[in-house]
């Protein structure tokens, strides 16, 4: 009872944000564009987008900055959402704000290995609010590596990026951003066990649980299959706090001698009947389950943390098909192929002419 009058508002706000999101029509007629601009055209005087693309000029918008806009449109939403949390429910939400916060901070390290300025990077493309950690206002006037990451020695960024320094104010880039996704996974998971407790917990580790189940199978079979890694380096970036492997199951992953012998035991796991690993594209068939998984969460469960969780996730995954379509606008794939990579109940959506 206390639950409900706790979440009742929320989730009648969550609702209503929900209804506006798009629908199988709006997938059709994107899946028939011919450009960015139309796409972005489309989303501006269509759908419930309208409102991000106030200061952007979609005249000449190109495919960056609409991603980019997608993106921010996700934080709008979390920020909303957050207005009405209280107490630990809030400190939990910050996982949104964190997540983009290290996107950020990669970005920052990737432009500066490559020798491009800082101040070149678009502002309206960073998390820049009081609930970031990062100065970016001293932070984008970093000229080296060394200096970006001494902006952040007042940050739990700064032992985790300062041993990787090289000695040419280079860093090991790979180790960066392996590094701090391991941190972000850690930080949530000790907010989750801290913080939440009875269905919420359970909920939350759910959710969180299976991503981190998914990232582990890719990083274990790419180890294998292509950089050849050694076990411990493997282990190393290994994500703690699964859902469906347990330790037993990661073990035998990373014990096994090839990406071929990974793959025949993925097929035999837990998500053998979930995730079309012959396919190149793992992402769909378990994006496809974990979006209809919040979407019966958020229905079967209302007043409890599922609808607060459960929308972003699913938005997150309405805003990787629309960055799918944008990537099959820009190097002008069939749309009938385009639709197959969508995370969608796939329905067909017909002639594209």
């Amino acid at each position: 009872m206390l639950n409900a009058f706790k979440y009742a508002h929320l989730t009648t706000k969550i609702r209503a944000m929900q209804g506006k999101m798009l629908k199988d029509e709006d997938f059709v007629n994107l899946l028939r564009l011919q450009s960015v601009k139309e796409i972005a055209n489309y989303l501006k005087n269509n759908t419930y987008y309208k409102q991000n693309f106030e200061d952007m000029d979609n005249q000449d918008i190109h495919r960056g900055q609409l991603e980019i806009m997608l993106n921010r449109a996700l934080i709008q939403d979390a920020l909303k959402i957050a207005k009405y949390l209280k107490g630990k429910e809030k400190s939990i939400y910050r996982f949104v704000y964190r997540k983009q916060e290290i996107e950020d901070l990669k970005k920052m390290l990737r432009a500066l290995q490559m020798g491009k300025p800082l101040d070149k990077i678009d502002r309206k493309t960073l998390f820049i609010s009081h609930h970031s950690n990062i100065d970016f206002n001293t932070a984008l006037k970093a000229n080296t590596i060394r200096e970006l990451i001494d902006t952040l020695a007042d940050t739990n960024f700064y032992p985790i990026l300062s041993p990787l320094l090289l000695e040419d104010n280079k860093i090991n880039l790979f180790a960066a951003e392996m590094a701090l996704d391991l941190y972000y996974y850690n930080q949530v998971h000790a907010q989750i066990h801290k913080n939440i407790s009875g269905k919420d917990y359970e909920l939350m580790h759910m959710s969180f649980g299976l991503d981190a189940d998914f990232r582990n199978m890719m990083w274990i079979y790419r180890s294998k299959q292509f950089y050849n890694l050694r076990k411990e380096i493997i282990y190393s970036y290994i994500i703690p706090n699964g859902h469906k492997l347990k330790k037993q199951d990661i073990i035998k992953l990373v014990e096994a001698d090839t990406g071929e012998a990974v793959l025949k035991l993925l097929k035999a796991g837990p998500y053998g009947e979930i995730v079309d690993f012959d396919s190149g594209h793992w992402d769909n068939s378990f994006n496809k389950y974990y979006g209809n998984r919040q979407l019966r969460q958020m229905r079967l469960l209302p007043f409890t943390i599922a609808p607060i969780i459960g929308y972003i996730f699913i938005k997150e995954i309405e805003i990787l098909n629309l960055t799918t379509i944008i990537e099959g606008v820009r190097y002008k794939v069939d749309p009938k192929k385009v639709e197959s990579y969508l995370a969608r109940q796939s329905k067909g959506v017909g002639n594209y002419d």
